[in-house]
């Protein structure tokens, strides 16, 4: 399962994830947790373009496939800004449920499209 948690800056993404991943592993799942900031220190990737920023996010989908294929439970705490590269993410995994965390603030120059009902239920790749 993959949980890819998102919304605008400061809206508590990281707070969020933290105390999911707790109650997961209490539960005895073997989690994994990648955050945005912190992946982006990871990868070196310091392009904050439009391109820069979705390929970071792709950079994390293919990771988290990766783990999942494993076993592992997986936690992305991203604000992965359009419907349509969450919809690219998710594609990516077995099965995943969307978490948006509303509020937060927005960088000048930056977007972010709330998620749609739709975009929020498990979705499983056929």
């Amino acid at each position: 399962m993959i949980y890819l948690i998102t919304g605008k800056a400061n809206a508590g993404k990281t707070h969020y994830a933290k105390e999911l991943e707790i109650e997961l592993r209490l539960d005895g799942q073997d989690v994994v947790w990648l955050d945005g900031d912190k992946f982006r220190e990871q990868t070196g990737n310091k392009d904050y373009t439009i391109g820069g920023r979705r390929k970071n996010l792709m950079g994390a989908a293919v990771l988290a496939m990766e783990y999942e294929r494993e076993g592992k439970t997986v936690i992305l705490s991203f604000i992965a800004p359009t419907i349509a590269w969450r919809q690219e993410m998710r594609s990516y995994w077995q099965e995943s449920i969307l978490i948006y965390i509303p509020g937060g603030t927005l960088w000048k120059g930056t977007f972010y499209q709330e998620p749609i009902i739709e975009e929020m239920s498990i979705q499983r790749k056929e």
